[in-house]
């Protein structure tokens, strides 16, 4: 059996309406408009971008249990700090304001195991340009896990893979 198979596909409206879901955060963000963004996160949100940890295919050790660790893992409240830090106008990295752009592609939503919620594949490019002409482009995978909830999708869950071995930036004052 294929790793697709057995999958179960949203109906076409709820795949659509998640999709458009998807490019309006990115637009929110983008828009610095976070108080919206945070409107879109579940109240029990997870947000986890983990170390990467990358092995010579001949390496045949035991992964660690517990992986490397996390470069962050948050819930809505740490979210939320995070969206306030940035608001003050103390964060020198942001001032003046990045140009930055994100690109969601690559995405695959299937029906997950509760009863109302997607996983949702996707694929994200993010641009960043400073005043100093530096540029950024930074890419991950994403796996999130979405709940439908009165008609309208909050995001339950957020696992960020960087494409990076590290990560090649000073800083990481962007959401992904």
């Amino acid at each position: 059996m294929s790793a697709d198979e057995g999958l179960d596909m949203l109906p076409i409206a709820q795949h659509l309406a998640l999709t458009q879901a998807l490019y309006r955060e990115a637009r929110l963000l983008d828009q610095e408009r976070y108080a919206d963004w945070l409107a879109l996160l579940a109240d029990d949100v997870r947000y986890r971008l983990p170390l990467a940890s990358r092995r010579f295919r001949a390496d045949r050790s035991a992964a660690l249990a517990e992986g490397p660790g996390y470069v962050f893992d948050d819930d809505k409240g740490r979210l939320t700090l995070r969206v306030q830090r940035l608001e003050s106008g103390l964060v020198w990295a942001e001032d003046p304001r990045n140009a930055v752009r994100r690109i969601v592609s690559n995405v695959e939503i299937y029906r997950a195991d509760g009863d109302g919620e997607a996983v949702v594949h996707s694929v994200l490019e993010i641009h960043r340009s400073r005043i100093d002409a530096q540029q950024r482009r930074l890419t991950a995978a994403r796996t999130d896990r979405w709940r439908d909830t009165q008609g309208h999708w909050r995001l339950v869950a957020r696992d960020i893979r960087f494409d990076h071995p590290v990560v090649i930036d000073s800083n990481l004052n962007v959401f992904f």
